[in-house]
């Protein structure tokens, strides 16, 4: 049983349809795949929790918990509904929302569990991490780049997948495992916010997987056996283990980063409460 998160109800279940049900890009089918599609928008952490509460009240289980979700480049700007830049409110904030609200469960079932989260490369090109301002401020010096945001959300999705592992792992009995994977370079939609020109000219050659190949690391960190326990907190890309940036590893920036998101995000939804009274 799957239970997809999309933002887009319908343009999920044509899409299990169109990929699933019926031969898509992989190749083959699964006609009776028992799939159950919610609505989940990332840029509202409103949204994050009804969905969490719905899958708290409606499964019996979670066995795999995949953060794939994500928005990148955008070319200006922009402001989640929280008032977190998009980037990384959508790639970071949102999953660790998510997270975080299921993770009770997952602590407290008898059986294994992953957390899968989606990290890029881009975290060693483009991801600076700056903890007092994460969210280019604009009383501060620090100028938002497409591509330096989206490197610091990348950053912070492993960082979160480290810290995470940190704290399972000093709970007695853990049965939760954390990884961080690098898909590769994929023609999606994902793109959507690049030049016409670039996508049609330049991405065809950076561009190294295609879709399926592309899922193919996330399916291992699921269930690859040699993952659990201390192996896990591991960055994966091309189903290998790989080394991630020094940044990465950092245990400050995790520690620092985990702090701020709970802190940030605990001021955000009081502050919706207080003006919902």
């Amino acid at each position: 049983r799957v239970v997809m998160a999309v933002r887009n109800v319908e343009a999920g279940r044509a899409a299990i349809a169109s990929e699933i049900k019926e031969a898509g890009e992989g190749g083959y089918s699964v006609p009776e795949a028992n799939i159950v599609v919610k609505e989940l928008d990332l840029n509202d952490l409103r949204s994050v929790e009804r969905f969490a509460k719905e899958v708290l009240a409606g499964e019996e289980r979670i066995d795999l918990l995949v953060n794939n979700a994500g928005i990148m480049a955008l070319k200006d700007l922009e402001f989640t509904k929280q008032g977190f830049e998009k980037q990384i409110g959508v790639n970071h904030f949102g999953h660790f929302h998510l997270t975080s609200l299921l993770l009770p469960k997952l602590q407290t079932q008898e059986h294994e569990s992953r957390v899968v989260t989606l990290s890029s490369v881009a975290h060693e090109s483009f991801g600076e991490l700056d903890l007092t301002n994460l969210h280019y401020a604009s009383s501060s010096s620090r100028k938002y780049s497409s591509w330096g945001a989206y490197g610091q959300s990348k950053l912070a999705n492993l960082l979160f997948t480290k810290g995470l592992h940190a704290r399972v792992m000093s709970q007695a009995n853990n049965k939760i495992s954390a990884l961080a994977v690098h898909p590769g370079v994929i023609r999606t939609a994902l793109w959507r916010e690049q030049a016409g020109w670039f996508n049609s000219l330049l991405l065809p050659f950076l561009k190294d997987k295609s879709i399926p190949q592309g899922a193919a690391t996330t399916v291992y960190a699921c269930v690859a056996p040699d993952l659990s326990g201390l192996r896990a907190g591991a960055y994966l890309s091309d189903c290998k283990v790989e080394l991630p940036s020094a940044m990465a590893r950092s245990q400050l920036n995790w520690e620092g980063l985990w702090a701020a998101t709970e802190s940030q995000i605990k001021t955000a939804t009081d502050k919706e409460q207080a003006l919902n009274v």
